[in-house]
């Protein structure tokens, strides 16, 4: 019988090329993590299984909820397709959560939104442990302001200044939800809520919101950066920190 199986799955990105299958001109930089949950569904069910995915995340990029759907015709319960799953993926991808939905979900566009988690340690003491895993900045940042700077990029707008390559985009225009900037420790969290995200969309706007922290941008620049009115370059702040944090389905 037909099923539609829907999993959650976290990974570390630091050894892989992104999550999406690359050309195969590109195969040859790396594996990726789509590619190893392929491999992974094609031993279980000796057969090749395509699966959908809510979003593509770049090299070094890592999840804690990536959601992913396939359609397969078994009869294996889903807690032993979860098992057997994890027992083939090398330890840096796991399943946590596997589930049957109906055959009519997709689970890119059935997705209501997406969460995107920047981890930043900001201390002058570094760390070799978190190099992977976060951007370290020693100078002090105004998260004052960059919250006030925050709340000016809510909202439905063109966000074509921090998209890489928008001319590829037929329209930049995405609803921003939510963006949460929180500090623990030494820890700062911004979590970006949106309806869509562009490539290195979120990435691009964190480096936008430290710069506003350093005091290099000022509050009364940032709408003016928006719409265009004045030149920004756009440099991505380092894959290592960024995580595929929540997908919401309503």
């Amino acid at each position: 019988m037909l099923k539609n199986i829907f999993s959650e799955v976290e990974y570390d990105g630091t050894n892989y090329f992104g999550w999406q299958i690359q050309s195969k001109e590109r195969k040859a930089k790396g594996q990726t993590v789509q590619e190893k949950i392929q491999q992974a569904l094609k031993k279980l069910f000796n057969r090749e299984v395509k699966i959908s995915y809510a979003g593509r995340t770049d090299r070094g990029v890592h999840a804690y909820s990536q959601c992913i759907n396939f359609k397969i015709d078994t009869n294996i319960p889903l807690k032993n397709i979860k098992l057997a799953l994890n027992s083939l993926l090398p330890s840096d991808i796991f399943i946590k959560r596997i589930k049957k939905v109906p055959l009519g979900f997709h689970a890119r566009f059935n997705a209501k939104s997406k969460i995107y988690r920047y981890i930043i340690v900001n201390r002058k003491k570094f760390s070799v442990f978190l190099r992977c895993y976060a951007w370290h900045l020693p100078e002090k940042l105004d998260l004052k302001v960059m919250r006030k700077a925050a709340h000016l990029l809510v909202g439905s707008k063109d966000f074509s200044c921090f998209a890489k390559e928008a001319k590829r985009y037929k329209s930049c225009q995405r609803e921003i939800k939510s963006i949460k900037i929180t500090k623990r420790g030494s820890f700062i969290y911004i979590d970006i809520e949106a309806d869509g995200f562009l490539r290195n969309m979120a990435r691009n706007i964190v480096r936008f919101l430290v710069r506003v922290g350093k005091g290099k941008i000022n509050l009364d620049e940032v709408n003016a950066i928006l719409e265009r009115k004045k030149t920004y370059f756009n440099k991505p702040a380092p894959a290592c920190g960024l995580y595929l944090y929540k997908v919401n389905y309503g």
